[in-house]
């Protein structure tokens, strides 16, 4: 299994992801071994180093090096790669096929089609490289809001599509929801090579007692995560503060949206807390919510919630809709309504009943679609396909139940 981790200051579900899985890989006795690269470890480079990380982005052949001296180390029967952004590249990918491993690759995000991997821009959803060239994101820096950096992404993308990189090279490619699956399609990649496997979010002994109180959001404090809508629809909501918001999560918008919220009753930031703490949060809410304003590509907050036994309010965009079932598990809101989040906070605020039961009903759809034992035996399969060894094709369709 292969990852490139994102940097510490940026926390990531995926480098989460990765660790889970390679995690309960071994626990079923799978002979695992892991190749890790850190995005910390620019920030030591050299300045002439620092000058070559354009190029690396778009063919790293450290990175394929790297790939090529783990298989000749290990001989896999599979090679996983994770993220490759940007110490591995899609160099890569085709160091494990030339090496002879079979490849799968999960898509966690939507870089290969996008530079800024977000199909987001100014504000909204975005999707005007999606199936061409994405030469426009220079023109908008969608990357870090710099040309020069979005440069090299959008050349990147553009040379592997057209050199077959994504066809070539990988047998898999796993994409965490039904929705990211169609965007990929609908981009022009081969239907009949993703498959979607939803990703494994640990299990807790924690189980929420009673219907809580008060609400949680769980964030990375960021445009595209939507915590600026959540405190206009709260002040709508709630101007006498309710039973309370408490907001866990840091990034760029943080100085912002403290400011924001100074006149708002009930809300406070907690930062950046460890796991553990804030599912402790989450544990005694009323409700998670999830006010993403772009195609979350999974919701991973939002199953870890459900683990919990706690209900769920999210928009309606991108894979949220498959981890939180609209009046089943959760409410759901159109994406960027204020009107409409607002209308679900109060509902879920004026029933104990409703929340004890979207609670209830969401720890059980976690166990059947969410869980260890029912992801890990979803990619096994996967990789049994890849082998040749499957008793039957593993679909990659209908994972999400009606």
């Amino acid at each position: 299994m292969v990852h490139n981790r994102y940097r510490s200051s940026q926390p990531s579900g995926e480098n989460e992801v990765a660790v889970d899985e390679a995690a309960a890989l071994r626990d079923r006795g799978v002979d695992m071994h892991t190749l890790t690269v850190d995005s910390d470890d620019i920030a030591t480079w050299s300045r002439a180093r620092k000058a070559t990380l354009p190029g690396r982005v778009v063919w790293s052949f450290e990175g394929a090096r790297l790939i090529r001296d783990a298989i000749a180390d290990a001989r896999p029967d599979v090679v996983h790669f994770h993220n490759t952004f940007p110490l591995i590249s899609p160099a890569g990918l085709r160091a494990a096929r030339v090496a002879g491993a079979r490849v799968v690759q999960t898509l966690h995000n939507y870089r290969p089609l996008c530079p800024a991997g977000s199909l987001f821009r100014d504000g909204g959803v975005c999707e005007e490289c999606l199936g061409r060239a994405p030469f426009p994101a220079v023109r908008h820096a969608c990357y870090r809001n710099s040309r020069a950096a979005t440069l090299p992404l959008a050349v990147a993308d553009a040379l592997h599509a057209r050199t077959g990189t994504w066809n070539r090279y990988v047998d898999t490619y796993i994409t965490p929801s039904e929705f990211t699956r169609g965007r990929y399609v609908a981009a022009g990649w081969p239907s009949d090579r993703l498959t979607v496997k939803h990703n494994m979010v640990p299990d807790t002994p924690l189980r929420r007692q009673g219907p809580g109180s008060g609400f949680v959001c769980l964030a990375r404090l960021s445009p595209e995560k939507g915590v600026g809508l959540l405190l206009d629809a709260w002040a709508d909501a709630f101007p006498g503060g309710g039973e309370g918001l408490t907001v866990v999560g840091s990034g760029e918008l943080e100085r912002e949206l403290r400011e924001a919220s100074g006149h708002l009753a009930g809300v406070r930031f907690a930062g950046q807390l460890p796991r553990a703490a804030a599912l402790e949060l989450a544990l005694g809410a009323r409700a998670v919510v999830v006010p993403s304003v772009w195609y979350e590509v999974f919701g991973r907050t939002a199953a870890e919630a459900s683990a919990l036994g706690v209900p769920v309010v999210a928009s309606d965009l991108g894979g949220l809709p498959e981890v939180v079932r609209d009046g089943e598990t959760g409410l759901l809101f159109s994406g960027g309504s204020r009107e409409q989040l607002s209308g679900c906070l109060k509902r879920l605020a004026a029933s104990d009943d409703l929340s004890e039961r979207l609670g209830n009903a969401g720890r059980r759809f976690y166990e059947r679609m969410f869980s260890p034992g029912v992801t890990t035996d979803r990619l096994v399969d996967i990789y049994r396909r890849v082998l040749g060894t499957a008793s039957e094709p593993a679909p990659t369709r209908g994972m999400v139940p009606a």
